[in-house]
């Protein structure tokens, strides 16, 4: 029943309004997705599509791509999909490869319930992931590359062939896959609940959608090394979540333009992304006590880097530093009389952290994608409770960002929960 169902081509097209950058349309064109191989690898199979270019996509020249689709273990309907985009020096051939090879580099790899589309963008070496030879400070400010209209199609396609949870796709990518990740899943929250990058080569692609936000934008978990040339450009990146109160987990440290995520924060490590749900509320923290300070882009030498502060952590090293990784969240109540969410902050034990780690911190905590509770222009009350004892009250009204916002919260290991009412 699983193969039938990938073998069944399923056409589509959403009929919706142009906008700017075309940002409420999930699919262009109705490409023929031809299966042409099917293979198993570790007991995994392994379904191989190609098609050809359509018209819609804005190719100059017509070009035939390929992908690949691994299916979950057990009944298929209703799983979640994780999308990878491979960097400029890999192919979706290699990067499905390696997913084999390093199945500790999460970024490749699927969980055993998802989904995994394997995508393309080195046959064709005019694309990328972003169109290398489109100026996005031009027409493509505001439009989508053909690459990234062939992108979404296809995603859109598997969404609808296999009968994905919507409210569960992911997007995760290294290098150019994690530039491209940035570029194009940040601003598409109406898809994507989480986006993993490592190493991004630049922001560029994401500065020229910042306009174009559609939705709260997805969680964001964001690697990167401050010895990496291709790390300028997220200090801005960082100030600019920071200031919108977008949700990031950014984890920095001295590894070079590298993959792999080992020697990052294991609390950023072991955030569990591809647990989020597009129809669920979640929390952003920001001006926690225990941030640590980025430094932006350098070439580190021995010792400890000038200028490099660190919060309240607790650790002896200093190849490491994470912004806002420390903080899990879980819903308890969605309502439009009121809404409950546990707050904590992970263990030592629990991430598997060799060194200390803080207990309690202060935080800044506001609520993005709220399903049933809207304050709108009212006047809200709330209380953060734990152990039936309220450690702090007070009234609260949406901030500049609209957000429901509020500030210096004790927190700690052990949970404690915000509740919010009008």
């Amino acid at each position: 029943m699983m193969r039938n169902l990938l073998f069944v081509a399923i056409t589509f097209a959403l009929a919706l309004p142009a906008s700017a950058l075309e940002n409420t349309k999930k699919s262009f064109g109705k490409p023929e997705m031809k299966l042409t191989e099917t293979t198993e690898q570790e007991g995994k199979t392994i379904f191989r599509y190609e098609h050809e270019s359509v018209p819609e996509w804005g190719y100059e020249k017509p070009q035939s791509d390929y992908f690949f689709l691994l299916p979950p273990e057990g009944l298929p309907k209703d799983r979640p999909l994780q999308v990878v985009l491979h960097s400029a020096g890999h192919s979706g051939e290699a990067v499905l490869k390696q997913s084999f090879q390093k199945p500790d580099w999460f970024h490749n790899v699927g969980l055993k319930d998802q989904y995994v589309l394997y995508l393309d963008c080195a046959k064709n070496r005019n694309d990328w992931w972003w169109g290398a030879e489109y100026d996005l400070k031009g027409k493509y400010q505001d439009t989508y590359t053909p690459a990234e209209k062939r992108m979404l199609t296809t995603i859109e396609w598997v969404i609808e062939t296999a009968q994905i949870d919507r409210n569960r796709v992911y997007l995760s990518g290294v290098s150019m896959g994690g530039s491209g990740s940035l570029g194009l899943g940040m601003h598409r929250g109406d898809i994507f609940a989480a986006v993993n990058v490592t190493v991004a080569a630049g922001t560029d692609h994401f500065n020229a959608r910042s306009a174009h936000i559609v939705a709260d934008p997805p969680v964001l978990i964001d690697f990167v090394s401050i010895g990496d040339k291709h790390s300028k450009g997220q200090e801005e990146l960082l100030a600019e979540f920071q200031k919108k109160r977008y949700h990031m987990i950014f984890a920095f440290g001295t590894n070079g333009h590298q993959g792999s995520v080992a020697k990052y924060r294991p609390e950023a490590r072991t955030f569990p992304w591809r647990s989020i749900r597009k129809d669920e509320a979640y929390a952003v923290f920001t001006n926690a006590s225990t941030d640590d300070q980025y430094p932006g882009f350098i070439f580190p030498k021995e010792g400890e880097p000038k200028g490099w502060k660190f919060g309240n952590s607790l650790r002896g090293k200093y190849d490491q530093g994470q912004v806002g990784a420390l903080f899990r969240w879980k819903n308890l109540k969605d309502t439009a009389q009121g809404f409950q969410m546990e707050l904590r902050m992970v263990t030592k034990e629990e991430v598997g952290a060799k060194e200390e780690m803080p207990t309690s911190a202060t935080a800044e905590v506001s609520l993005r994608r709220l399903q049933n509770f809207k304050l709108g222009t009212s006047q809200g009350v709330w209380r953060l409770e734990r152990g039936g004892k309220i450690l702090k009250s007070g009234k609260v009204r949406l901030d500049a960002n609209g957000l429901l916002t509020v500030g210096e919260l004790p927190l700690s290991t052990e949970p404690a929960v915000l509740t919010v009412f009008k």
